[in-house]
């Protein structure tokens, strides 16, 4: 019986520890696409200067997901984006801001369990592509921006 409690106290987690249903999904479907895992340790080898402004931002993220899927080349449609966001939505996501930054359009979806952020998910549209950051943990919400701004610079 003890057996059986640990393995689904370990698999219990382990869906604790898993990115996005929607994410992963969308993953599989575009397995192509240019794709970036950074988990803690990697956030923090990326700050070799000690930036304290970077320190702060990546602080509470345990492990991102970030996918970037050409429209042109992978044919998404926005009827594909409207998809996209009813199936974050259906994952308990709500929706937390949109905005305009540096020619991309940004919508922000948050999930919350008891008050505490879980995740992040942050959708980026450029008129040539569309860039999915899944984010387990939090970010301070007035850096958004430069968040979407630091991963937009990936190729």
């Amino acid at each position: 019986m003890s057996r059986l409690a640990t393995i689904l106290l370990v698999l219990g987690s382990l869906e604790g520890m898993a990115q996005s249903k929607t994410t992963n999904a969308l993953s599989d479907k575009y397995e192509n696409v240019f794709t970036l895992f950074f988990y803690q340790n990697t956030l923090q080898m990326i700050n070799q200067t000690d930036n304290e402004e970077f320190a702060a931002l990546i602080e509470n993220i345990e492990k991102m997901k970030f996918l970037r899927i050409g429209k042109e080349v992978h044919k998404f449609t926005e009827e594909d984006y409207t998809r996209l966001v009813s199936s974050y939505r259906n994952e308990a996501f709500e929706d937390l801001m949109t905005m305009r930054h540096e020619g991309m359009d940004i919508n922000v979806f948050i999930k919350e369990r008891r008050g505490i952020t879980e995740g992040l998910v942050v959708l980026m549209e450029d008129g040539e592509s569309i860039s999915v950051l899944d984010i387990k943990g939090s970010v301070p919400l007035n850096q958004i921006a430069k968040l979407a701004s630091r991963m937009s610079e990936f190729n």
